[in-house]
């Protein structure tokens, strides 16, 4: 049989035996070469070799090689090579993550979207996490299919590629930095931002701005290891061995009926995970768990192997968003900045400036000890904030005592901390109620778009990741602000000619209430240009008025008359009807007008029909939705006469379109 095989030597090849001729001559040169060799003793050939460094190492691959070829390590001896060669790769990969870092950055650089026109085919939508809710992502189908039935249009939309979407189709959260401070943003017609409901005072902007004392308690209470310089940088800070380890014996001892509590294995990265995408914020599963933290781990490598910033990243995030229960006036809190707000009533900026001071101020202290008690805090909120804060202090206690045993902090400072209460202070966060016309805009977009997407309140509706594009011209409406603010004042109005007959000739300007809603017509239709009032009062005088019988409700009648007639005139199998069965007058009007004058067109029945006349006498009862009514003229005079349509709406002749309504 032909052998390929071929030896490498001092940079000269030597080809073994190619068939059973060669293989035989080859063993007896060897046995003459070996005999020949151990004849003439090893030192001999070392001195030859000297000489010639490659007769030394030919002779060694001709004696032992055939020897080494036809060789059987016993079975015990492979697999335990191979065993303690799979242990090794694995210790080296707990230790660098190499492996997992080098597939998960590769697969995160391909799930990938991109933005195009119209709805999108391949696109997955989260499932019910409290900051999915909490944002509107779970609830676009909902919206788009509620604006589209009232005439909206998808203009753009999110494209999946293959991989985001197979991943997003099994639950895991796409790759990408999500947003800690989002809220409904509304912005004018020209771009101007009219409103904003974030916090965006409450959070850490950056890990820098974070107070080294801060991250140091941080990671000593939760996840020792991230804090740690790393074996390698590309060390995955998701999966701590050890807590895993010892979170699945606890479990499968739990599960066996051993009197062991069940521990979760959970770093920050996959407790982000957890509180944000998880049903209720809970782990129910062992799925639940493998989702939040490939979750998570796709999040730390998306920008490569280098996970260095990613610690940083989860640092800032989970600090800005953990959930510390809730509190009147302000709702859910999230983060450590809005925790200090709603229950200490400080201020995030200036916590901070106190844990960067030098020595141990008691403002430091107390700034330290309210840190260290949301920190405790956040494994059951409700339960350490509202039920039972003497629970909540034991806590705290027991983490002090760590830290000092740890050398975090001295003694000194410890003692100073354990003798320190966190002073809790609830402030109910209700703002002062605001009637100014800028703001009364504002609430009637917000009452639109409450409407629009169904949801139940401005609460809810504030804290969506939304931001609207109002067709208010803020600049114009903020010009008409002005001038109503102006016609308060007597120097303006005697500056402006305004002191005249039917005018403002008397009484006091400032109890006068204008109002305007102005539109303007544009290709797309009419749009609201300003919505405005000078009433600094909860109603809206052009959202929450009716208006009675003024000259608006007449020209409304009249338009609504007039609509009637081109109605019944298009209808021409109406003419055919026998006029005996007609039961209101207008009807009966166009069929015996048209009957008589079947060539008529549209212009010249409208035009007839504004001068059909009607009674304006106020001696008749109405009875109406709200009962029997009796009503009056503006003008006294008109009270005995009987006018045309067209004279009545001249001079504004109210029981005349009373009885054109009745009709």
């Amino acid at each position: 049989m032909l052998d390929p095989t071929h030896l490498v030597s001092s940079g000269r090849k030597m080809k073994i035996a190619r068939n059973s001729q060669q293989t035989q001559d080859h063993y007896t040169s060897n046995s003459e070469r070996r005999e020949s060799f151990d004849s003439n003793g090893l030192m001999s050939a070392w001195i030859h070799s000297t000489t010639n460094g490659s007769a030394l190492a030919g002779k060694v691959f001709d004696l032992y090689l055939p020897r080494l070829r036809f060789w059987r390590p016993p079975k015990w001896l492979v697999w335990l090579l191979l065993g303690g060669l799979m242990v090794s790769l694995m210790i080296y990969e707990v230790r660098s993550s190499a492996l997992q870092s080098w597939l998960l950055s590769h697969s995160a650089r391909h799930m990938t979207y991109r933005i195009e026109p119209g709805a999108s085919p391949s696109i997955v939508f989260p499932r019910q996490g409290p900051f999915d809710l909490r944002y509107g992502y779970s609830q676009l189908p909902d919206f788009q299919q509620r604006l589209e039935t009232r005439g909206f249009t998808v203009t753009q939309q999110a494209r999946f590629s293959p991989q985001l979407e197979r991943i997003a189709r099994w639950g895991i959260t796409p790759p990408y930095r999500e947003p800690v401070n989002a809220g409904l943003v509304i912005r004018a017609a020209e771009g101007h931002q009219m409103f904003e409901s974030s916090h965006a005072a409450e959070i850490f902007n950056n890990y820098e701005q974070i107070p080294p004392l801060i991250v140091e308690a941080l990671l000593f209470m939760e996840n020792r290891e991230l804090g740690n310089p790393p074996h390698d940088v590309s060390t995955n800070p998701v999966l701590e061995w050890d807590r895993i380890v010892k979170a699945g014996f606890s479990y499968a001892g739990n599960r066996l009926g051993l009197p062991l509590r069940v521990e979760g294995g959970s770093t920050l990265a996959t407790q982000l995970e957890k509180y944000r995408h998880s049903a209720d914020g809970r782990t129910e599963s062992v799925t639940d768990k493998l989702r939040q933290m490939a979750s998570a781990s796709l999040k730390v490598y998306k920008s490569g192997t280098d996970t260095r910033n990613a610690r940083h990243e989860i640092i800032l995030d989970y600090l800005n968003t953990i959930p510390l229960a809730a509190v009147p006036g302000y709702g859910e809190i999230n983060g450590l900045g809005q925790g200090l707000q709603a229950w200490f009533g400080e201020s995030l900026d200036e916590v901070c400036a106190n844990l960067q001071s030098e020595g141990s101020t008691p403002a430091k202290i107390q700034a330290f000890k309210q840190v260290l008690s949301l920190l405790s805090a956040v494994r059951a909120p409700s339960y350490y904030l509202i039920q039972n804060r003497t629970a909540l202090e034991t806590r705290v206690q027991y983490y002090l005592r760590a830290m000092e045993k740890s050398r975090l902090i001295d003694a000194e400072f410890a003692h100073e901390l354990e003798m320190t209460p966190a002073k809790v202070s609830i402030r109910a966060n209700f703002p002062e109620p605001d009637f100014s016309a800028r703001h009364k805009t504002l609430n009637a977009i917000r009452t639109n778009l409450v409407g629009l997407l169904g949801v139940p309140s401005f609460y809810e509706l504030d804290r969506l990741d939304l931001e609207a594009n109002s067709t208010v011209d803020s600049l114009l409406q903020d010009e008409v602000i002005n001038v109503f603010d102006n016609l308060r004042e007597t120097e303006f109005l005697d500056a402006h000619g305004l002191r005249q007959e039917h005018l403002l000739s008397q009484g006091n300007p400032e109890k006068v209430i204008y109002s305007l809603l102005l539109f303007e017509k544009t290709p797309l239709g009419n749009v609201l240009r300003v919505q405005t009032d000078n009433l600094e009062q909860p109603l809206d005088i052009n959202e929450g008025m009716k208006m009675e019988l003024g000259s608006t409700a007449k020209l409304r009648t009249l338009a609504h008359y007039l609509e009637l007639v081109a109605l019944l005139y298009s209808d021409k199998k109406i003419i055919d009807n026998p006029t005996n069965l007609i039961r209101d007058p207008i009807t009966l009007w166009v069929v015996e007008t048209l009957k008589d004058h079947p060539q008529m067109s549209l212009e010249d029945l409208l035009q007839d029909s504004l001068d059909q006349t009607y009674s304006a006498s106020p001696h008749e009862a109405f009875f109406t939705g709200g009962g029997v009514h009796t009503f009056n003229n503006f003008d006294s005079k008109d009270n005995g006469r009987r006018m045309t349509i067209r004279e009545a709406a001249r001079r504004s002749t109210n029981l005349v379109f009373i009885r054109l309504m009745r009709d």
